[in-house]
C-alpha cells in the first residue's frame, strides 16, 4: 500500500517536472492569484513542496503554483495547486456542475466512482473520488474558486477514518 502511494506520488512529481520543462518554470506574478495557507497541519505532517505561482503552465496559458503536505508516518499526501481560473470555469466559478466537471477532468490518476459538490474554505467545490481496494486507499480531486484564484486539490490517503479526518481537516483549513 505504501509502495503504491510512493510510486503514484513519484509519477505525479515527474508529471510536474514535464509541465515545467514544457513551458513552466519562469517566475510569474499576478496580483489577483492568492497563495493559499493552511491553518491546521495534523501532527506528523510537513510541508513537502512549495512552488511559486507560475511554476507550472498549461497549454492554454493557465499558470499554477503548488503547496504540498505529506504525512511522515504513512505518506498520505495533499497537493494544493493554486492559480488562474481555467477558461472553462470563467463565469462559472460557483456552478457546481462546472466545478465537478473540472475535478473529474483533473482526476488523471484514477477513475472516479463518486462525484459531487462539497464546501471547502467556505466555497462551493466540485469533487471526484475513488477507492482502490487493491491498495486500500482513497484518491480525491477537489476544485473550487475564491476570488481570482482557482484551487485544485489532489489527495491520496489510507482508507481509514483517522487518515480521512486528517486529510479533510487540512483541506478544510485552507485560507486565501
Amino acid at each position: 500500500m505504501k509502495i503504491k502511494k510512493v510510486v503514484v506520488l513519484s509519477v505525479l512529481a515527474c508529471m510536474l517536472l514535464v509541465a515545467v520543462a514544457c513551458g513552466g518554470g519562469g517566475e510569474v506574478t499576478s496580483p489577483e492569484v492568492t497563495k493559499p495557507t493552511v491553518s491546521n497541519i495534523p501532527s506528523g505532517w510537513y510541508l513537502s513542496t512549495d512552488n511559486d505561482y507560475g511554476t507550472y503552465q498549461e497549454t492554454d496559458g493557465t499558470s499554477w503554483g503548488l503547496v504540498e503536505y505529506t504525512d511522515s508516518d504513512d505518506y498520505d499526501g495533499v497537493q494544493i495547486f493554486y492559480g488562474d481560473i481555467p477558461p472553462e470555469l470563467e463565469g462559472l466559478e460557483t456552478d457546481g456542475s462546472a466545478l465537478t466537471g473540472r475535478a473529474v477532468l483533473e482526476a488523471v490518476t484514477f477513475d472516479p466512482d463518486e462525484t459531487g459538490t462539497m464546501t471547502v474554505a467556505g466555497q462551493l467545490a466540485g469533487y471526484a473520488k475513488a477507492y482502490d481496494a487493491t491498495t486500500d486507499v482513497y484518491e480525491i480531486e477537489i476544485v473550487f474558486v475564491e476570488g481570482d484564484t482557482c484551487i485544485d486539490i489532489y489527495a491520496m490517503y489510507d482508507a481509514n477514518a483517522a487518515d480521512e479526518a486528517q486529510v479533510m481537516s487540512l483541506i478544510n483549513s485552507i485560507e486565501l
